[in-house]
């Protein structure tokens, strides 16, 4: 079986819309904040362009991937407008958006409200203001943290909001300080982190998500754009070539447009003993040139050692293109391979399970899929939108919301992926929040999965697709009278309910509680 992947560009634009040549996918990190040359420092840490030729020991840091390509139509999804005409409007709830594309001109007090920002590349303490008149590299050139800030503002109003600058793992470990110090209830940061992990839950995440914890700092997250993106399985070489086999054959057929050279990245199960196996990653175009190639060394001795290949696909034009996976050295009793693709790959008879990068992977973050919104209801899972479990068994995502929403930057409908459901679902849990101010931001975002919307038995909480259902706010009368909403009633067992109602009556439940009544229908509010 050969594997299709279709890249299209994603990230990394330029004003134009065309990719940007000469912007690395990844910066190296050194653990010397004074070390010369930074771009970037942090109170642990420097990044820079090139790895350093002074010995300084160094690895990689892949930057961060924006999941999105803009609210009424999440407005009436998600039942926010109700509860805003009910005086729950996110107040008393501080909400910051993590982001690596903001352009200041966008960041309109007549669009967003007040907004206050904080800029984690320019300096560790995030101290600064945004200033993106002059970005680091092209692929920050772009407005996709606006359109995530816009939609909080749309469904929470009155949350105090913040415009937070992010680009990889180590200005997020600063942006979390910062965002303790603040006293943030909420982050939303629609964005793909890759390459630290085996997206297993391990990783430089791991730290950083029990600190925010710790601090009642609710990290949502989008689960990513990667479900047609994604192989994995164990090393199997059948014909002794020293290629791995893909289902049986020696190479995954790429389907190809061009796409300015975004990576395909080919990890395995070794970070934490890496050198066991060396692996290094080819692709071919149809007329069998040589047009990608990744040949670095996973050996003990070499810095920046990582079970990782990164192959940068030079498009020759579309058409069928081929991966190939070349073992030098094989654990193959333990190993198993990932195959992800970023810039927009589609992948024909993909592997959808454990398409999740970080750190959507980790227990600890709030995870959140795309369904869209129009018809929201009926609607299933976005084709593209990443799956469970992660690779350690831990149900995701942990609740879906709507995409193909309005904002003022990619005009109406224009805002789809896990980058727009993101924000939505962060503006839900601020107006719970707001309607009860004793919930910490993790019971409300709890509350919200006891609400969700699904067809499915209330006891299914681990469905791949979308954990417990889409994330509905349920009728403010509902909520009156004592009910729970979407999902039970508030407050009531899912085991109760179970033995109260007949699977049908339960549906008849949960279809009347989450039904806007009055009035002519709204549109994208789904079947009734």
């Amino acid at each position: 079986m050969w594997l299709l992947l279709v890249l299209h560009a994603h990230a990394g634009l330029g004003p134009d819309g065309q990719p940007l040549a000469g912007d690395p996918p990844e910066l190296v990190r050194v653990d010397d904040p004074n070390h010369p040359g930074a771009l970037v420092r942090t109170g642990e840490a420097a990044l820079l362009a090139a790895p350093p030729t002074d010995g300084t020991p160094w690895s990689y840091e892949t930057l961060a991937v924006p999941d999105g390509w803009t609210d009424e139509l999440g407005s009436a999804a998600l039942n926010a407008d109700l509860w805003h005409a009910r005086g729950w409007r996110g107040q008393g709830v501080r909400v910051a958006v993590f982001d690596i594309q903001w352009e200041q001109a966008t960041l309109d007090p007549l669009m967003l409200g007040e907004v206050q920002t904080a800029d984690c590349v320019a300096h560790r303490s995030c101290a600064l203001p945004l200033d993106s008149v002059a970005p680091t590299f092209g692929y920050e050139v772009g407005a996709h943290g606006v359109a995530c800030a816009d939609t909080v503002h749309d469904l929470a109003p009155e949350a105090e909001l913040f415009a937070v600058r992010v680009n990889g793992v180590t200005t997020f470990a600063s942006a979390a300080e910062w965002a303790i110090r603040e006293g943030i209830d909420v982050i939303s940061m629609s964005m793909s982190f890759f390459n630290d992990s085996f997206y297993d839950g391990t990783g430089p995440f791991t730290a950083v998500l029990q600190r925010l914890e710790a601090h009642d700092v609710l990290v949502v997250t989008s689960a990513g754009n990667y479900a047609r993106a994604h192989w994995d399985g164990a090393w199997r070489d059948v014909d002794g070539d020293g290629r791995l086999d893909f289902d049986g054959s020696n190479g995954l057929e790429l389907g190809v447009q061009p796409n300015g050279g975004r990576p395909l990245f080919v990890t395995w199960n070794e970070f934490n003993a890496c050198g066991l196996s060396d692996l290094d990653a080819y692709v071919y175009a149809p007329d069998g040139l040589l047009v990608g190639r990744s040949e670095r060394r996973q050996d003990d001795g070499e810095r920046g050692c990582d079970p990782v290949e990164r192959v940068a696909i030079q498009s020759r034009g579309p058409g069928v293109y081929r991966l190939e996976v070349v073992g030098h050295r094989v654990q193959a009793a333990h190993l198993q391979v990932d195959v992800l693709g970023t810039g927009g790959v589609v992948v024909v008879d993909p592997v959808v399970e454990r398409s999740l990068a970080d750190p959507a992977a980790h227990p600890l973050a709030f995870v959140v899929g795309a369904v869209r919104a129009e018809g929201y209801l009926g609607n299933d899972i976005e084709g593209f939108s990443s799956r469970g479990p992660s690779r350690a068994g831990v149900p995701k995502p942990d609740l879906a919301g709507p995409d193909g929403l309005s904002t003022s930057v990619f005009g109406a409908r224009g805002f789809f992926g896990t980058s727009a459901a993101t924000p939505a679902v962060a503006a839900a849990v601020a107006l719970v929040m707001s309607r009860d101010p004793s919930l910490t931001p993790r019971q409300a975002a709890q509350r919200l999965q006891a609400w969700a919307w699904s067809e499915e038995d209330p006891l299914q909480v681990e469905d791949p697709r979308w954990g417990p259902g889409k994330a509905r706010l349920p009728l403010p009368e509902a909520l009156d009278a004592g009910g729970g909403g979407c999902g039970r009633p508030e407050g009531t067992p899912a085991w109760l309910l179970l033995l109260l109602l007949s699977p049908r009556r339960r549906g008849a439940a949960r279809r009347a509680s989450c039904r806007s009544t009055g009035g002519p229908a709204r549109r994208g509010s789904g079947p009734a």
